[in-house]
């Protein structure tokens, strides 16, 4: 209950909390997130299907919690005694799997085929991202580039300095998913991550403190105690008017 409760105050009145009260993909995203996780966690896999193609008509990465799908339809083969061999026979032989795997990027297509008629290039989300200098390129280096970039005044970390520790902490967390045998979870959060790593840091944090798996497991490791839990709670509230005036003044790491 304290984790459940921490979770709802960092969507609510959060440091970050502004990205999901405002027009942004983020609380859409969040939401369809936790749907296709809780039917997984149902084994209601057609209503986690459905939910991934709306996922993947809300940002290009929601596809990917098609291999969370897949990854739970094996765990659940496996744990009824079927061997890896088996299972591509196993999965044929339902056809509400095969419906939820075949629907989860419907949203994606969908959205390709709205771009082809309306501007006659279904792959323009991915050519616009010129305009934003995003070059696919070495995602280690960019991180290397964002955690080099020290400030010049001041002791604070640069914009860049936080979009890469974002993207580091993002990706340890999806290693503690997958620890905890969250491998699905773990494997949504660290790919939803890498993707847009490839091009660079940009809204990095954004897409970070999005991913609804990762601040569940941050609310589940900090209401361990009701000391720190108590103590979370009230950073939360209170580093919420610091940060939103940041965000209002433009600071690049939260755009």
């Amino acid at each position: 209950m304290r984790a459940y409760i921490l979770y709802c105050a960092f969507l609510l009145s959060g440091p970050f909390s502004f990205h999901f009260t405002t027009f942004l993909t983020e609380p859409l995203f969040v939401l369809l997130t936790s749907c296709v996780f809780l039917a997984l966690k149902r084994s209601n896999y057609l209503a986690a299907g459905v939910s991934c193609a709306l996922l993947s008509a809300t940002r290009l990465v929601g596809v990917l919690a098609v291999f969370a799908i897949v990854i739970q339809m094996f765990e659940q083969h496996r744990h009824q005694g079927g061997s890896a061999v088996s299972f591509p026979r196993w999965v044929l032989g339902r056809p509400d799997m095969l419906l939820a795997i075949f629907i989860s990027p419907a949203g994606l297509f969908a959205y390709m085929l709205f771009l082809y008629l309306t501007v006659g290039d279904g792959f323009a989300f991915v050519h616009v991202q010129r305009a934003f200098g995003r070059v696919a390129g070495d995602p280690l280096l960019f991180l290397w580039d964002g955690l080099a970039a020290v400030p010049t005044k001041g002791w604070l970390p640069t914009a860049p300095q936080w979009s890469a520790l974002a993207a580091i902490i993002g990706l340890t967390l999806s290693a503690v998913l997958a620890a905890r045998r969250r491998y699905g979870a773990a494997l949504f959060c660290a790919s939803s991550i890498i993707l847009p790593l490839i091009t660079n840091l940009a809204s990095m944090v954004r897409y970070v403190i999005g991913l609804a798996p990762l601040m569940m497991l941050i609310a589940e490791l900090l209401s361990v105690s009701k000391l720190t839990y108590l103590v979370i709670l009230a950073l939360f509230l209170s580093a919420c008017y610091f940060m939103t005036l940041a965000w209002i003044g433009g600071y690049l790491a939260l755009v």
